[in-house]
Order: structure tokens, then sequence, then C-alpha cells
């Protein structure tokens, strides 16, 4: 061989290697910014918010550490439960509890960076640049998801984007995963996301209706697993919050309520909803599916929340919101430059929003909270709670998220959650109302109620020696008081 031949032979690798750095280089312009820019958000948005989660992202995250450090399907440890509304959302807490050396709180951050770069990573495929930059950015300050931390609302919004990209590329086993998926984050999910699996396949691709099928068969075993051992194929929290319906009737779809009560973040909801309303009747004529089919999945899914008694908990209306948002989102970055107008200005309403709550989120409240007492508050009470006998608390996250960290010392319990004896009566009364279910409760069997000796009552307007300040609301403050009386639920 000639030295020229040698030479030519020594430089073809790096030529080679220099085109594969090209193409990365050329990939992470594309991509890699959209995930690094929801990450990055997700981070902002949890060093702001860490102290304002709100009690039932502290359930999720009692369910993760018992998963973890117990192997127990619980909220207080020692006392399973099937009150968990969203599996993944606590399978993902529970590894990622593990990976980060036991920090619970650490792995619902990791958690929201990554959903959130997820969502970045999806929308730019789906609509370009624009979507990448205003999605991820209008998910992490809508007061709906910003009040929701630790919750499945991240992850669920998420899922749904991406169960999006696939069906809309026309992958069904992919897509078929994702439906899987959608229950396991959270039943209700399931509603935008058969829609969006319907409506691709009736105007494009018929093969995605092996999708359904598929995402059933992706369920099945947890829902098996679930009906033989605890005694229902679904979470009872679905009873619970049946049975529990609006509130005095106020529900989730009753404008007055949120009018008056979080006006604000209100108006930020209300434009969404009708601007993604708006963007669902021009994506069909603009036959744009994709963007259609997502958004008649949030619709679909808002419609399902105003034929129940749904009370108003904000964090219900997130899979709406995602759905509706998205929509908007594509239909606007696949149009004229001035439509990005609407996006982009609900954008700077919600950030207003938050700037505008300023030392509120310091102080433990979140825009849109509905709790009795900041998570502070409920650590001060745990670490005077007795030792001589379980405790009956009202907010069961936080009671028991903290007070796994003097276990074996301190046992706590809730009317409607914990505790499978009390949370019978609800199941029950679910029961009466639909008989015709009656076979997802073949299995069932009822624990006795856990018997109590101490109950904290929060609220009370009147101050008394030994009581614990709380905050209800900003400049509304009352008082927690710990009373040693007996169980009416268990005889004596």
């Amino acid at each position: 061989m000639s030295a020229v031949e040698e030479l030519a032979v020594d430089r073809t690798p790096p030529v080679d290697g220099d085109r594969r750095g090209a193409r990365l280089a050329r990939r992470w312009l594309v991509f890699g910014w959209p995930a690094a820019w929801g990450a990055a958000l997700g981070a902002a948005l949890f060093l702001v918010a860490r102290d304002a989660m709100p009690d039932d992202g502290l359930i999720s995250l009692s369910f993760a550490r018992n998963l973890a450090e117990h192997g127990q399907w619980a909220i207080t440890t020692g006392i399973e439960t099937n009150t968990a509304t969203s599996p993944l959302n606590v399978w993902m807490l529970a590894a990622l509890h593990i990976a980060t050396g036991y920090r619970a709180v650490v792995a619902a951050a990791v958690l929201l960076c990554v959903s959130l770069a997820l969502v970045g990573l999806g929308l730019r495929r789906l609509g370009g640049a624009p979507a990448a930059v205003l999605g991820p950015a209008l998910l992490a300050t809508s007061p709906v998801f910003t009040s929701s931390l630790g919750l499945e609302t991240y992850l669920a919004a998420a899922v749904l984007v991406w169960l999006l990209v696939q069906a809309a590329e026309g992958r069904w086993s992919t897509a078929g995963v994702l439906v899987g998926a959608s229950y396991l984050a959270r039943p209700d999910l399931v509603i935008p996301a058969v829609v969006v699996v319907l409506v691709l396949a009736v105007t494009s691709r018929r093969r995605l209706l092996l999708a359904l099928p598929l995402g059933a068969a992706v369920v099945a075993p947890w829902v098996l697993f679930s009906w033989v051992h605890f005694g229902s194929a679904w979470s009872n929290s679905v009873a619970v919050k049946w049975a529990n319906g609006s509130w005095g009737g106020e529900t989730l779809t009753v404008p007055g309520y949120w009018w008056g009560t979080f006006p604000g973040p209100a108006l930020t909801i209300a434009a969404t909803l009708v601007a993604g309303g708006v963007a669902v009747a021009v994506a069909a004529w603009r036959r744009q599916w994709d963007a259609a089919a997502i958004g008649l999945g949030g619709a679909a899914h808002l419609g399902a929340l105003a034929c129940t008694e749904t009370p108003p908990i904000e964090y219900y209306l997130g899979p709406s919101i995602a759905g509706l948002a998205t929509a908007l989102l594509l239909v606007t970055a696949r149009g004229p430059r001035w439509a990005l107008a609407v996006p982009t200005g609900i954008l700077a309403g919600c950030v207003v929003l938050s700037v505008a709550h300023g030392p509120l989120w310091a102080e433990g409240l979140a825009p849109m909270r509905q709790n009795i007492a900041t998570v502070a508050e409920y650590r001060a009470i745990i670490a005077e709670l007795p030792t001589d006998g379980v405790v009956m608390g009202g907010e069961i996250g936080s009671y028991a998220f903290y007070c796994q960290d003097r276990v074996p010392e301190c046992h706590v319990v809730d009317p409607v959650l914990s505790d499978p004896g009390r949370v019978d009566g609800l199941v029950s009364r679910w029961r009466r109302f639909h008989p015709g279910w009656e076979v997802n409760y073949r299995y069932y069997r009822v624990p006795p109620p856990v018997p109590v000796r101490y109950r904290v009552d929060l609220g009370d307007p009147d101050h008394q020696p030994g009581d614990w300040p709380i905050t209800r609301a900003p400049g509304v403050h009352q008082w927690g008081r710990l009373s040693p009386e007996p169980d009416p639920m268990v005889p004596r």
C-alpha cells in the first residue's frame, strides 16, 4: 500500500466521526434544548413552591416512601390501603426516592423536571420551537399546576403529550402503552387518551385502533392484582370522591366558586379553556387532526367532570387544561406569527400572578391552596403529637409523611383515606348506589377500624393554652387543638 493510500485510509474514521458529531450537535439544537428548558423551568418552580406543596401531594409522597422503605401500599406505615389515585406516580416517586438516597422531596423535584422536559420534547416534535418554548412555561406557571406539586398533574400532562406524538406518527404500539399509562397516571386521564386515539384513527390512521386493546392489556396486570389483593380493581379513592360530592352545591365546573375564591387564577383558567376551545374549531377547519384530537380530549374530560358533582379541587382540571392548552399551542404555532400572541398573553397573565403571589410562596401558600394549615405548621404539630396512642387527623398527607420520621412512635389515621376500616363507610355508599358493579367487590374484605386515642381539630378561631397556630388563608389565622377523646367508631 502506498503512502498516499495509507493516508487516505487513516483519515476516513475521523471524517465519519466528525459527521456523527455534527449529527449529534444538530439533534441537540433541534431536540436537546426543549428538554433542558423544561427541566430548568421545573427546577425553578420547585425552588419557589416547594414549601407550598398541597396535602394531597404529600399523600403521594407518603405512599412512595412506604413502598420504597417498607414494601407497603400505605399512607400510614403499617396500614395498607387502596386509595392511591395514581399508581404510576407512586411507582415513579418510589423509584426516584431510592435513587436519590431516600429523599422523597428531592424525588418529587426530579419527577417534576423530567415531566416538563418530556413536555418540551414532545411539543417540539409536534409544533416546533414556539410550542416547545411556550408549552412548558405555561404549565410551569398555570395556577392549577403550580398548586399541585407532588401530585400526578405534570406526569399526566407528559403522558398525554407523548401519546399524541406517537399517535400522530402512527405508532400504534407505543401509543397503546401510553393509553395504559394514562389510566395508571389517573383513571380519568383515559378519557382524553381514548379520544385522541379515536379521532386520529377515524381521520387518518385506522391501525391506531389497535392501541386501545393494547392499552387494556398494559393495565390488566395491575387491575387484576388490585382486584384480588385489595378487593377492588380500582382505587377506593373513586368511591371517596364520589361520596363526598359537591361542597354545599359548589362543583368543579361552577364558575361562581372560582371567581369568588380565586379570581386571578380563575381568569387564566377561563382564558385557557375558551382559547383552547376556539383552537379546536380552527384545527378541525384546517384539518390539523392532532391538534383537534388533543383539544377534543381535553374538552371531553371537562365535560365528564361537569356531569358529576365533583368538588372544586383545582388539580382535577389538569388534564382538561393540558389538552386544550396543547391544542391552542399547536394551532397558533402553525399559523401566522400574530396568533402566538394568544398563548403568550395567557402565559404573561400566569407569570404576573405567580410574581404577585410573591412572599406567600415562602409562607407555604400556593395560588389555589385549599388546605387548612401550611406544611410548616403541620410539621410543628406532628413534632408534638403524643406517642402513647393513634391520633386522628384531618388532612392525612402531612401527618403521615412527617410521622414516618418518628416511626414507630408516631401513628396517625384519618376518616377517609388511610384506614380501610373507615374508608369502608364511603365504599359501602358507592356500592349501594352502583349495584351493577358488585362483581368488583367479590374479594373485598374490611378490617376493623384502627382504634384511636386522640384527635386533632383544626380551625378553631378561639385560642386556648397549648393550641397550635395555623394559617387557613392569607390573613386568616386560626388554631389547632389536641383532644384526648374516645373514638366513636370503636366500641370501648
